[in-house]
């Protein structure tokens, strides 16, 4: 792959990550206080698009990252970069739209979610081809997490599919839950973009000597 085309397909989810860090400041310097109580269905959902505005646009620039890397081979690394773009762009949008106008716009949750999990799992996929291993565990928590999310998604947010089923939003269970899911994922983002700074800092010393040996032959 170009760097060109490399640099055109990281500056969409870069944009989208921009503006997702000025709107989670936005949120935090002025809470949208008129939602309701901090544990009111209206306030999670924006809060959850608060994450999502952030924490997805990074995915998209690893996937990206790791869709440059896997090459043209096939189509699949092309369709998991676009499936965690439209995620990254579409789960906060609905997420927003659903916490500040209908509520019913929740059950559009399932499209954005899904296109996540689809990217997540493909990336771990991918990522068995070029990515060391620690990065490749990166990807599969991360699949790991948002498959959860999308389970998760039956009950929460008084979803009418599995109702009250693990219990009050601050019961345990429920708890419980929501701190696993979490913490794959940052746990797999984390691993992601450790090897992400250091892989590339690996390579740069590494290539180092061959650069000075073709400085040389240059002045030769």
């Amino acid at each position: 792959m170009q760097a060109g085309d490399r640099k055109a397909e990281v500056s969409l989810p870069l944009r989208l990550l921009v503006f997702g860090i000025l709107f989670d400041a936005a949120a935090f310097a002025y809470p949208p206080l008129s939602l309701g109580a901090a544990d009111g269905l209206r306030m999670r959902l924006f809060h959850l698009a608060r994450v999502a505005a952030v924490a997805l646009p990074l995915l998209a620039i690893f996937s990206s990252d790791l869709a440059a890397r896997v090459g043209g081979e096939d189509g699949k690394s092309d369709y998991a970069r676009r499936a965690m773009l439209f995620g990254a762009a579409a789960m906060p949008l609905v997420l927003t739209a659903a916490a500040f106008t209908r509520i019913e716009l929740r059950m559009l949750l399932p499209l954005p979610a899904l296109a996540v999990v689809y990217a997540a799992l493909s990336a771990s996929l991918l990522a068995r081809r070029c990515a060391p291993r620690p990065e490749l565990w990166g990807w599969r928590l991360v699949a790991a997490g948002t498959a959860a999310g999308l389970v998760m998604g039956l009950y929460a947010f008084d979803a009418p599919l599995l109702g009250n089923f693990a219990g009050a939003y601050d019961g345990v269970l429920r708890a419980t839950i929501r701190a696993a899911h979490e913490a794959a994922i940052v746990a797999g983002m984390a691993l992601i973009s450790l090897c992400q700074v250091f892989g590339r800092k690996g390579a740069a010393d590494e290539d180092r000597p061959h650069r000075h040996r073709r400085r040389q032959a240059a002045d030769a």
